[in-house]
Formats: structure tokens, C-alpha cells, sequence
């Protein structure tokens, strides 16, 4: 579905609202990876890639990095925890993000990273430059639809800074 489909705009100003965030929320609670997104960018090739992630808790994203790309993260609904990475899989430093009280986080380029709901359900806003381009996945953690996926995420919600997968 396309960012105009969800979106009110009046006289030239296009705005998400809340019945779109909890469908949004509905939709991540029902599907098979526990997340829901929606694209606020028109294509791949834009140039600021924007989009909201909604997380049912007990979602596993495989931790990764961009190359190329810095990542911005604003909390919008609920607790997420960012969790970064050594190049040794450590975490490095774990991050509450709560909406309301953590206003942003911005990944550096190339830190590996992940992030997980904390509370039932969570929606964030995620931007980063474009345009699109593929994230690296660290191998040393399971895929997203491995056996090992549901061990993960719940290994990812309770990891502390030192711990190693």
C-alpha cells in the first residue's frame, strides 16, 4: 500500500495519523516477523528514506550495519532497546528508547545494530539517507526465519552491555 493511501492532506500538508499507527500496530501483532512498515518515501531512489516500523514485542531483526548509511531512530509508541555491536558480536551499549522521554538516536555508519520491542507493542520512525541499499547482516546471529530466530529475540531483549550471543 502506498504512504498516500494511509495519509490525510489538506491544502498540500500530508499527515500519518493515529488510526493508521494502530493499524499499523494490528498488522505487526498478526504477521509472521512480528513487524509491520510503512514506506513515507515515494521510491527506493529518494534521497532520505523515511518509514515507520511497528514491532509486536518478541520480533527478531537479525542485527546488522550499513556501509554506507547513518540511521536515525525516533520512538514514537512504547520502549525499544537499540542494541550496537562490537565487530565481535559484544554488545557494546544497549539503549533504551522510550517515546516521549528519548527523542532520537542516530547509528553511526557501519555500527552493527539491532532493535527489539520491549514493551507489547512499539512504533518508531526510521530515516536514513538513499537511496535504498541492501543492510549487511551479522552471520554470527541466526536469520530471521532460522529455528534459532524466537531464542534470539528473546537472548536480544535481555542482553546486557558485555554479554555475546
Amino acid at each position: 500500500m502506498k504512504f498516500f493511501d494511509w495519509t490525510t492532506n489538506v491544502d498540500g500538508f500530508v499527515s500519518v495519523g493515529t488510526s493508521t499507527c494502530d493499524k499499523l500496530l494490528s498488522d505487526a501483532k498478526m504477521s509472521p516477523r512480528r513487524r509491520s512498515h510503512l514506506l513515507l518515501h515515494e521510491s527506493h531512489a529518494d534521497p532520505t528514506q523515511r518509514l515507520l516500523v511497528a514491532f509486536d514485542q518478541g520480533s527478531y531483526m537479525q542485527p546488522h550495519r550499513h556501509p554506507e548509511q547513518w540511521e536515525m531512530i525516533v520512538p514514537m509508541r512504547g520502549t525499544l532497546a537499540l542494541l550496537l555491536f562490537s565487530d565481535d558480536g559484544y554488545v557494546a551499549e544497549r539503549i533504551e528508547l522510550t517515546a516521549g522521554s528519548v527523542p532520537i538516536s542516530q547509528i553511526t555508519v557501519g555500527a552493527w545494530h539491532t532493535v527489539v520491542a520491549m514493551t507489547s507493542s512499539a512504533l518508531m520512525l526510521e530515516i536514513k539517507p538513499g537511496p535504498f541499499r541492501v543492510a549487511e547482516f551479522f552471520e554470527q546471529f541466526p536469520t530471521e526465519n532460522s529455528p534459532d530466530a524466537g531464542r534470539a529475540a528473546n537472548w536480544l531483549t535481555s542482553a546486557k552491555t558485555g554479554d555475546r550471543w
